[in-house]
């Protein structure tokens, strides 16, 4: 019966750690589409500025 016990957590946290991470990466691609022409110059400038 303490196996059933120590069982039901992990099979909880890992989906839960794995919905997590989905979230994130949504997140992360999601930013990266609104902000990446800005970012990219932004990058450029900076990279450019220390040439001269």
């Amino acid at each position: 019966m303490s196996d059933e016990a120590e069982k039901q957590p992990r099979s909880l946290m890992v989906p839960a750690l794995g919905g997590v991470g989905l979230l994130l990466c949504v997140a992360g691609f999601l930013g990266w589409i609104v902000q990446g022409p800005e970012m990219l110059l932004t990058m450029a400038e900076n990279g450019m500025s220390w040439c001269f």
